[in-house]
C-alpha cells in the first residue's frame, strides 16, 4: 500500500458509498461527510479500508432471493483492503463493552448495548490501527469519551 493514511469505513459510509441508500439530504452534516468521502476515494494518499466482520455486516442484509444485488456488493467489497480483527482489537472492544456496561449497571441506566455491539469493534480496529472511523453513528463520539476514561484506568 503506497498511502500515506488509511481510513477505515463503517457499514453505514459503505451502504452510502456502495448503494447510495440511506442518505439524508436534509442532513448537512452528513451530506457534507459524504462529500469529503468522495474527495477521498480519489485522493492515491488514501486508503479506505473494512473489516470482515464489516463485510459480514454489510452483505448479511441481502435477502436469500437477492442473489444478483448480493454478488454484485460482494464483489465490490472484495475490492477495498482489509485490516484483521487482531487479539488487541478484540481485547480492547471487549474492555469498552465491560466498561460501558458496569457504567450503566451502576448508574441504573438502561442501554442497549446489544446494538454497539459491532460498532465496539470498529471503534476498537480504528483504534489499534491508528486509524480514522468514518462512521455516521451518532454514539461513536461517545466511545471516544468511554475510551478516554478507559485509558485512564
Amino acid at each position: 500500500m503506497d498511502t500515506e493514511i488509511a481510513k477505515l469505513l463503517d457499514s453505514n459510509f459503505l451502504t452510502y458509498l456502495l448503494e447510495g441508500k440511506n442518505i439524508d439530504e436534509n442532513d448537512t452534516n452528513l451530506i457534507e461527510r459524504l462529500t469529503d468521502l468522495l474527495a477521498l476515494i480519489n485522493d492515491d494518499n488514501v486508503e479506505l479500508v473494512i473489516t470482515p466482520l464489516l463485510r459480514y455486516e454489510f452483505l448479511r442484509k441481502f435477502g436469500q432471493n437477492e442473489s444478483e444485488d448480493f454478488n454484485k456488493f460482494r464483489a465490490a467489497v472484495e475490492e477495498f483492503t482489509w485490516l484483521d480483527i487482531s487479539k488487541d482489537v478484540t481485547d480492547l472492544a471487549t474492555n469498552l463493552y465491560r466498561l460501558d456496561k458496569h457504567e450503566a449497571d451502576s448508574k441504573g441506566i438502561p442501554k442497549n448495548l446489544e446494538k454497539r455491539k459491532f460498532d465496539v469493534f470498529h471503534f476498537a480496529t480504528a483504534k489499534i490501527n491508528g486509524i480514522e472511523l468514518l462512521s455516521n453513528d451518532k454514539h461513536i463520539g461517545q466511545m471516544e469519551d468511554l475510551y478516554e476514561r478507559y485509558q485512564a484506568l
